[in-house]
């Protein structure tokens, strides 16, 4: 059978920011914990996924949040935004980021992330160069390549030095 697969933009609801929370919280620690001590992920996640910050970052001009459903349970979520401080290569340019693309483990096989990703770009064609930050061993990475992301250049100081990420981009 057939799963149900949608993504939909989100407002800052109570509803909406408790999904948001829990999506947050649980794909950081699946993303993360292995690679950095608890005390590390605790602080991360308290710093940047929390009732304040989210609807913040939910009221904030510029900014979009998108959950994904699969069979109308969230699956994932993206936060698309057009503020931040970008690669140096894209300074000059108009260009929009995906600061968050993350879908639970259990679904990234599936459909869920084509579905997120497809909604990400229709929203960066507006745009000349569209950006993320992607660990360097994510097994995303291959699906973002494939959609014509490339990685520009690696940083560590994303969630914690030992942890290795890399600028992707894609010009329009």
């Amino acid at each position: 059978m057939d799963q149900k697969v949608i993504t939909k933009f989100k407002v800052a609801t109570e509803d909406a920011i408790a999904e948001l929370l829990y999506l947050t919280r649980t794909i950081a620690l699946e993303k993360y914990a292995h690679l950095v001590s608890e005390e590390v992920m605790e602080d991360y996640i308290f710093r940047h996924y929390n009732d304040k910050q989210i609807i913040d970052e939910m009221n904030s001009f510029g900014n979009q949040w998108l959950v994904v459903y699969v069979d109308e349970q969230a699956a994932g979520y993206a936060f698309v935004t057009t503020q931040g401080k970008r690669p140096a290569l894209l300074e000059d340019k108009k260009a929009v980021c995906i600061a968050d693309f993350c879908i639970l483990k259990d679904y990234l096989s599936g459909e869920a992330k084509q579905s997120l990703l497809n909604k990400c770009l229709a929203i960066s064609k507006g745009y000349e160069s569209l950006w993320l930050t992607e660990q360097v061993d994510s097994p995303l990475i291959p699906f973002f390549e494939a959609h014509g992301l490339r990685s520009i250049a690696e940083q560590n100081n994303f969630i914690h030095p030992d942890i290795r990420m890399s600028y992707m981009i894609k010009e329009n």
